[in-house]
Formats: C-alpha cells, structure tokens, sequence
C-alpha cells in the first residue's frame, strides 16, 4: 500500500467516524433527551434484578446437584430467565456506548418536574 493510499484511508476513516457521530446523535438524541443518572437509575436497577432472579433459579433448580436433574420446564423457565437478563444488559451496555460516542446529550443539572 502507498503512503497516499494509507492516507486516503486515514483520511476516509475519519470522516466516516464523523459522519457516524452525528447522525447517530440526530437520531438518538431525540428519543433520549439530557439524559441524567436518575433516567439511567431504573435501567440499572432491572439488570441487577434480572440477573439476581436468574442466578436464585438456577439455584434453586439444581439444588444439591446429587438428588435430581432439572425439568424440561425449569429449564425453559431458566433460559427465559436468562434471556430477559441478557436483553436488558445488552441495553444497558449499547446505553453506555451511546455515552460514550456522544450520540446522547447529558443533562448537566438534574431534571426538575415544575
């Protein structure tokens, strides 16, 4: 590759990033308006919650581990649990993401309801 090429595509890459920034910001940012740690507060609490009852029902389904294997419907009982736990986590991290990206305003002060 020559160093005109290398530069292209540094240069491509940059404006792309760009690029992705604001439109990511003008689509995103709408919907989730100067966002503040106590919006994000129900979000955290749910993955801790979700991840909670997850883990106590796979617990709770082994037991001992020695007297019994777990049903056919604990079993789907536990692979709901855990895949409500991984969508809300997934969110949770694509909000961090956002953050960090800066696609989504942060309030500076918190929200006040007058």
């Amino acid at each position: 590759m020559t160093q005109d090429t290398v530069r292209a595509k540094s240069r491509f890459t940059i404006a792309m990033e760009h690029v992705l920034r604001e439109v990511n910001h003008e689509v995103i940012g709408p919907a989730i308006p100067r966002l503040t740690v106590d919006d994000v507060l129900p979000l955290i609490v749910s993955v801790a919650r979700l991840r909670s009852e997850y883990l106590q029902y796979a617990f709770q389904m082994v037991g001992d581990g020695k007297t019994r294997h777990p049903t056919t419907d604990e079993v789907i009982k536990l692979r709901e649990l855990r895949e409500a736990y991984q969508e809300i986590l997934a969110a949770s991290r694509e909000l961090e993401h956002c953050i960090d990206r800066g696609y989504i305003d942060l309030a500076t002060e918190p929200k006040t309801d007058h």
